[in-house]
């Protein structure tokens, strides 16, 4: 288990202290909350770092293939004549 000791706007802990019945149930609360909290930010981090490292394949994909400096329009002309192909 690891221990932080944090600052909190005293106001507001005083106001959300009148919901619990007593500070262990407020600290189990809190407790639960922050841990929420970085589970959802180290979710967002690895969708973070999955996107980019896969946009740098994209990248790395398209250089290879020698299409990395066509414009937008081109590329919509080469997926028009694709398509036009299988019909």
């Amino acid at each position: 288990m690891c221990m932080y000791n944090l600052s909190l706007n005293e106001e507001l802990v005083r106001q959300t202290r009148q919901s619990f019945a007593d500070d262990s149930v407020m600290r189990a609360w809190l407790q639960t909350q922050v841990e929420a909290l970085l589970q959802e930010f180290n979710t967002r981090q690895t969708v973070k770092k999955n996107a980019r490292e896969a946009i740098a394949a994209m990248r790395r994909h398209s250089e290879q293939n020698g299409n990395s400096e066509m414009s937008l329009n081109e590329i919509n002309a080469e997926i028009r004549q694709a398509r036009q192909a299988q019909l």
